[in-house]
């Protein structure tokens, strides 16, 4: 019996093992998504690797980048799952992470109601305002959009919201989450916060917490809300407003299209005993997504 036990206990840490390890594979062999540029107002920049650019419409960003905008400054960046994001002025926002698996089709944004692909989204709003809207995601296949802030991570299910999170400059920030269209859920990263919020269609959330904010600008959160969570109906004005914000952006990415990078050509060098010859090989991207998953509803089920 003893002997039993032993071999069933190495055979689910097996299991799992293999199970972790084709996770991960599956997220590692994803290729990096593209995110667009389809509308710049001001002064907007993006860092990576030390390296800035001042951006432009038309050009092509991806993940590990840091967008900033400056005073009344704003940008429009249209992923290549659909999603569209309105980073308004004085904001910081990194793409901490954007992976999609290749589609057969080319793809219009303004057509688009759902994913083309499976795809892993991970943005951090360090300050600032943004206004977003996801297509439907292929939750079953894997597919998640979060935005992080000081505050907490904001899981988008499919939806069109706005995330405000601005220090005052006296010890204390105002944080703010809409949801115009869908569910979104807020997941506490402050003390004294529920550990999860569901913030649904036409509703908001808005918490003023302690924070400091050092030379570099990085801000830290030292005490969470005072006050109780409350999930609130949102104000007319606010519903005009992201109304607004939306529309803008519908009509600066009525004309932009995806379309899965075609083959790589590479070349390799084949050395035998009496010559050396060159052959070109094709190298076919990943295979794109035939299945169509369950995707998420605008409400989050």
């Amino acid at each position: 019996m003893y002997k039993k036990l032993i071999s069933w206990f190495w055979i689910l840490i097996f299991t799992g093992f293999v199970s972790y390890n084709a996770l991960g594979q599956n997220d590692a062999g994803r290729p990096e998504g593209v995110i667009k540029i389809a509308k710049v107002t001001g002064e907007v920049t993006a860092t990576k690797d030390g390296n800035t650019l001042k951006l432009s419409v038309g050009t092509e960003i991806s993940q590990g980048y840091v967008v900033n905008t400056a005073a009344e400054s704003s940008v429009v960046l249209v992923f290549s799952n659909g999603a569209t994001i309105n980073l308004a002025e004085d904001s910081s926002l990194a793409i901490d992470e954007f992976l999609q698996d290749p589609f057969a089709d080319e793809v219009s944004v303004a057509s688009m109601t759902a994913e083309p692909s499976v795809s892993t989204t991970k943005l951090h709003l360090s300050r600032g305002e943004l206004v977003g809207n996801v297509k439907k995601l292929n939750a079953d296949a894997g597919s998640s959009f979060t935005v992080q802030t000081p505050v907490g991570a904001a899981g988008i299910r499919g939806t069109t919201f706005r995330i405000i999170f601005r220090p005052d400059g006296t010890g204390r920030a105002f944080f703010s989450l809409t949801t115009v269209e869908g569910n979104v859920v807020l997941a506490a990263g402050t003390v004294n916060m529920p550990n999860e919020t569901a913030v649904g269609q036409d509703k908001e959330v808005e918490i003023v917490i302690d924070v400091e904010v050092d030379d570099a600008g990085v801000i830290t959160v030292t005490s969470g809300p005072s006050t109780p969570v409350i999930v609130i109906d949102t104000p007319p004005a606010t519903q005009a407003a992201v109304a607004a914000t939306v529309q803008q952006v519908v009509q600066a990415v009525a004309t932009v299209v995806f379309t899965t990078p075609p083959p790589t050509t590479t070349t390799t060098t084949t050395t035998t005993t009496n010559t050396t010859k060159t052959e070109e090989k094709t190298t076919q991207s990943p295979p794109a997504t035939q299945t169509t998953p369950r995707t998420t509803s605008g409400d989050g089920k």
